[in-house]
């Protein structure tokens, strides 16, 4: 191929030949790796370095498989990988895996299929593989999962007359776009009912280190659904990024970890637990200051030094005497720092100086929102009925709440007889949406500026709003201006 040929096929691949900037398009993901990889060791631009494979055989492909075998599977240049990227279709699996899926790497991106705005049909369930050889228990599955889509088709029609009733058509507004906002939010509350083997469809995309790892986790699971559909994964991005994700395996440590913590952690269940209540709750466990006699002052003075540090000449040193001598103008930095905040700004990075850790007790129906935060580092205890429930107050004003309490019951029921059948890890595909999980997440105040902007928002869910607002209500507690700072964008 002489050298006009290759730089006409080059503008196939780069969206200009002479400028700086320029993006990169049309090669295959491993190929990319490579080039991305190779600035690291050669004097040659990007450019030059497409030059090069393209005069290869299959755009490089070989070349490249050569390549991530030596520097990444072998030699642990796992950084490499994150230059491939991979965009997955995730379809009818359920409610359960995909929240393993999106909590298995904190850089996985994901749009999912919104009970919040779509209805699904009747029937569209997983029904866990398990049950092939206990039919009867099969059979009660999957009467309880028709059970409930009848009790969800119920709440919906008799919360959206309820809600018509309670929310005339204000003047100057359309009949239909009013309705269509009721029906929303009928659906919203209506899923409650729903329990999670209902099926779901994501879209994924993520770079190929994160999708390995992904991969090695769900191979891990517990959960036979997720090691079949962690195969499934495998097999189809070979397509894309083969060498990259040759490797993705079970992890022994995970596994007997796992059953390690488990089998010792029986004897501790057995000194009792505290009963649970119904509705939600957050509990600040820890926080930065804390122990301390001002963890506000402890808290504003981590903010002010990082600021400080980066804005003036001062050495942190010089910054720590001028601040121990002038504690009145921590709180003024910070109010410099916020001031010209924006509602859609990001905080300065310093705030994710101040630390927090909580403990969740919140509705499922929350839970899959709130986990979609990858920026807070969740720990999740399996699903359950031992947490009590979340029941939506229109359900309540509506005289619905016996209907929904009844769906809730009839899994609670057959949850016990599956625990007792030896097959706990099916039980937690019949826990409703309404049942509380128990989960504790680390994060940041530059978080906590985002979790209340999104979720305290007027457009949020009451659930995920109330539960942020629990949590917001902790935080005051230690950290007032923070709080009221960041409630300003809300407001």
């Amino acid at each position: 191929m002489d050298d006009k040929s290759v730089a006409q096929e080059m503008e196939s691949y780069v969206s200009n030949l002479d400028r700086d900037i320029y993006t990169i398009s049309n090669i295959p993901e491993e190929v990319v790796a490579v080039i991305f990889a190779y600035v690291s060791r050669s004097p040659k631009s990007f450019r030059e370095n497409i030059d090069t494979v393209i005069r290869e055989q299959e755009m490089g492909r070989d070349r490249a498989e050569k390549f991530h075998e030596k520097w990444v599977l072998n030699y642990g240049h796992a950084s490499v990988a994150e230059h491939a990227t991979v965009h997955m279709g995730v379809e009818r699996v359920s409610r359960l895996f995909s929240s393993l899926l999106e909590c298995a790497n904190e850089f996985l991106s994901f749009t999912e299929y919104s009970q919040r705005y779509q209805r699904p049909r009747k029937g569209d369930n997983y029904i866990p593989k398990e049950l092939d050889s206990h039919p009867v228990l099969k059979k009660e599955f999957e009467e309880l999962c028709d059970f409930q889509y009848d009790v969800y088709s119920r709440l919906n029609t008799e919360l959206f007359d309820f809600l018509k009733t309670k929310f005339p058509i204000p003047e100057g507004k359309q009949e239909k776009a009013h309705f269509r906002a009721l029906e929303k939010i009928a659906f919203e509350d209506a899923r409650y009912a729903l329990n999670l083997s209902t099926l779901t469809n994501l879209g994924m995309t993520a770079n190929a280190r994160a999708i390995e790892q992904t991969i090695s986790a769900l191979l891990s699971s517990r959960y036979l659904e997720a090691r079949k559909r962690a195969e499934e994964m495998k097999s189809e991005v070979r397509f894309s990024v083969p060498t990259l994700v040759k490797y993705a395996d079970e992890n022994p440590y995970i596994v007997k970890t796992r059953e390690a913590l488990a089998e010792f952690s029986r004897d501790l269940e057995d000194t009792g637990k505290t009963k649970p209540e119904n509705g939600s709750s957050v509990a600040l466990f820890d926080y930065t200051g804390r122990g301390r006699e001002n963890p506000q002052a402890e808290a504003l003075r981590e903010i002010a030094r990082g600021l400080l540090f980066e804005f003036s000449g001062l050495s942190v040193g010089d910054i720590e005497r001028h601040l121990s001598q002038n504690t009145p103008e921590l709180e003024k930095i910070f109010s410099i720092a916020v001031e010209a905040l924006g509602k859609h700004d990001n905080p300065a990075g310093i705030f994710r100086s101040v630390n927090y850790n909580a403990e969740f007790v919140l509705s499922e129906a929350a839970w899959h929102q709130l986990l979609r935060h990858r920026k807070v580092s969740w720990t999740a205890k399996e699903p359950s009925v031992e947490d009590g429930v979340t029941v939506p107050p229109h359900v309540t004003e509506s005289g619905t709440e016996e209907l929904l309490l009844n769906a809730v019951g009839r899994s609670e029921h057959l949850y016990e007889k599956l625990v007792d059948a030896g097959s706990r890890d099916v039980a937690s595909y019949v826990v409703t949406n309404a049942h509380n999980r128990r989960v504790s997440g680390s994060f940041d105040l530059w978080e906590f500026y985002h979790l209340t902007n999104l979720r305290m928002s007027e457009g949020a869910q009451w659930d995920i709003q109330k539960v942020v607002g629990q949590l917001a209500q902790e935080i005051g507690k230690v950290h007032p201006v923070f709080v009221r700072s960041a409630l300003k964008r809300v407001a």
